[in-house]
């Protein structure tokens, strides 16, 4: 009895099974369905041994048991065929699918149930001749009838639905149709070569190691969920309408920066431990450095929360543990209620815009998210959209406000200022778009297109004949940390050829400031090329006297609401004299911003400030409207 590969493919299935039960999976609906998948092969093969020996040995049996056996081998590659094809539309049918699909779904387990009935009503007959051995007659040709019918609907499924299962399972089932079908074209061509059931193992054999093998779903630091299952997982809950709560922990500091990432690393890896004991939720561990909770009882949020809290205050009280009182904080995120938000992408964007990076700006350990902040991040969402799409069909607009030097009486700079002009031709203006770039981190694509229009007005209007000495453009924080951004910049000014000594970069968004060093070298960098450099809003709360003493700065600007205050507050006076007394003696020049009023403009020339910028003068200008106002004032 000739049963080798039959034999193969059991420890094949064995193999599987034994591996893919040691691993934690997430629950998924495919999960499942392969699962299903693999007991259903298991079975297929071992019936298909068992039809062998009861073939072999029919003389041993009476012909109802052996023909009994024989069909229960047919039915098992049917249950085997369609249980592949439901693995594959699973989803579909089961969750995102339309009303037709659904019904499709349900129809295809009505016509599994009529080919069994049909398979096990139409008699079977058998042959061995010492060599060969097969079943045939009506119940078997039925059979390849089905199992042909699920095996092109398979494929045709992974096709038409294409836009629903991902490529990669989409051209791993298509591979292992194309070998279940040739196996059974050589079996039925030559029925001494046993090997359909063996086919169904190496296509399973595929699947796992290619798409369902759990491993690949674990972080290799930690053992937990990693984050790139953890978007399927949100798909599958939502598709299941099933409604769940989320705990995000994520770290603020409490040491000093040289001991962060040492500390950070200690704190993941015991907190990590003793995520293991907790069984009331899938954790995730994401390449960020925190974890995601999701809990499908709602109920164990506030208890596990307590007994993180615990844990971290067991470890902080025990003297063995050294330095564990620098262990970095817990900082909880909770989603207490998934429908909050539609999907699983709104859900990513709502977790991932509450990951603490700044200690100063937290008030507590925890944010419960409600419908008032998931309205905040649907309109943060819908502005960085706007943005994109502006830029993609350049609507993104340079308007330049002229800043009139005291000394020289004429204009000689400007501050190139953003506008986004809507399809209406209606404007946006910074304040309402440029906070939520800066914390998406598109604010440095944004800044380049901007430095790009910028250089290139410059260009073609050589500015510089009508008196302007230099223009002010923006410069992001994050943008002057990025280490590629010096080589960047300069590599535009020297593609539109623009003098680095007519460009000033005006500091923004001090208060954001995540590494200081990298600043501050760029400036360096920069400076030794001739470029020079302002700081922006002070006295607004983002800046302060350390950035004058520390940045390369040549104009320091007073924020409009310090100069506001500077003529009713008897405080803000004093503070804005000595800030300019301090800033002459440092050889640094002062920009009043603000400046709407004649007796506003005379106050200021009395307290010797250099440059004056507000609404007195003008507001900031399209580029014609900017060129006509300088030609005018200036020549």
């Amino acid at each position: 009895m000739n049963i080798y590969t039959q034999l193969c493919g059991l420890a094949i299935m064995a193999t599987i099974l034994f591996f893919y039960r040691r691993q934690p999976t997430m629950g998924l609906s495919s999960e499942r369905h392969f699962r299903t998948t693999i007991y259903s092969i298991l079975g297929c093969v071992l019936l298909d041994i068992a039809s062998c020996y009861f073939i072999v040995h029919s003389n041993r049996f009476s012909d109802t048991l052996v023909y009994l056996i024989c069909k229960l081998y047919l039915l098992s590659l049917q249950v085997v065929s369609f249980s592949v094809l439901f693995y594959t539309t699973a989803d579909v049918f089961e969750y995102y699918g339309s009303k037709h699909e659904k019904m499709l779904g349900t129809l295809y387990q009505v016509v599994c149930v009529i080919g069994m009935i049909i398979t096990m009503y139409l008699p079977i007959q058998i042959y061995y001749d010492g060599v060969k051995l097969y079943s045939y007659g009506p119940a078997t040709i039925a059979t390849y009838i089905f199992v042909s019918f699920y095996i092109f609907t398979t494929g045709i499924s992974t096709v038409v639905l294409r836009h629903h299962i991902k490529q990669k399972k989409s051209n791993m089932l298509l591979i292992w149709m194309a070998i279940w079908s040739v196996s059974a074209i050589i079996q039925f061509l030559d029925p001494k070569v046993l090997i359909v059931s063996y086919a169904s193992c190496i296509g399973a054999l595929i699947m796992y190691f290619e798409l369902e093998n759990p491993q690949s779903s674990l972080s290799r630091r930690t053992g937990h969920f990693s984050s790139a299952v953890i978007r399927d997982y949100f798909d599958y809950l939502y598709q299941s309408r099933k409604s769940f709560s989320v705990m995000m922990i994520s770290f603020r500091t409490v040491a000093d920066s040289a001991n962060e990432n040492k500390l950070l690393r200690t704190t993941i890896s015991k907190l990590s431990e003793f995520l293991f004991t907790v069984d009331t939720a899938k954790i995730f561990d994401t390449a960020e450095g925190y974890f995601v909770l999701v809990f499908e009882n709602m109920d164990f949020v506030e208890s596990t929360k307590f007994r993180i809290n615990t844990y971290f205050q067991s470890i902080q009280d025990n003297p063995d543990v050294s330095n564990a009182i620098t262990l970095l904080s817990p900082f909880y995120t909770i989603v207490p209620d998934s429908n909050i938000s539609s999907n699983a992408d709104e859900l990513i964007l709502l977790l991932t815009g509450f990951i603490p990076n700044d200690r100063n700006k937290l008030t507590g350990n925890e944010v419960i998210v409600n419908d008032e902040i998931m309205a905040t991040v649907r309109h943060s969402k819908a502005v960085e959209k706007m943005v994109v799409e502006a830029m993609e069909n350049d609507r993104i607009e340079v308007h330049y406000q002229p800043i009139f030097d005291i000394a020289k009486n004429k204009y000689t700079t400007a501050e190139a200022l953003v506008r986004i002009r809507l399809g209406d031709d209606s404007l946006i203006y910074p304040d309402e778009f440029i906070p939520i770039v800066e914390a998406s981190g598109r604010i440095i694509p944004l800044s380049d297109t901007i430095y790009r229009k910028a250089l290139s007005f410059l260009k073609s209007y050589h500015i510089d004949r009508l008196g302007v000495e230099h223009v002010e453009l923006n410069l992001s924080v994050k943008q002057g940390e990025n280490p590629l951004f010096v080589n960047r910049f300069l590599e535009m000014l020297k593609e539109y050829n623009i003098s680095a000594e007519f460009i000033n970069l005006e500091i923004t968004e001090t208060n954001s400031i995540h590494s200081q060093e990298n600043l501050f070298a760029n400036m360096k960098k920069l400076e030794e090329e001739g470029l020079s450099f302002s700081l922006d809003d002070f006295g607004s709360g983002s800046s302060n006297l350390n950035y004058i003493i520390d940045m390369p700065v040549v104009i320091v600007k007073l924020d409009k609401h310090l100069t506001d205050e500077y003529f009713i507050n008897p405080k803000a006076k004093a503070i804005v004299k000595t800030v300019i007394e301090m800033a002459h003696s440092m050889g640094i020049k002062i920009i009043a911003e603000g400046i709407e009023t004649s007796d506003s403009l005379e106050e200021m020339k009395t307290l010797g400030v250099d440059y004056i910028q507000g609404f007195y003068f003008s507001r900031p200008l399209p580029e014609h409207e900017f060129l006509k106002f300088i030609q005018q004032h200036n020549l």
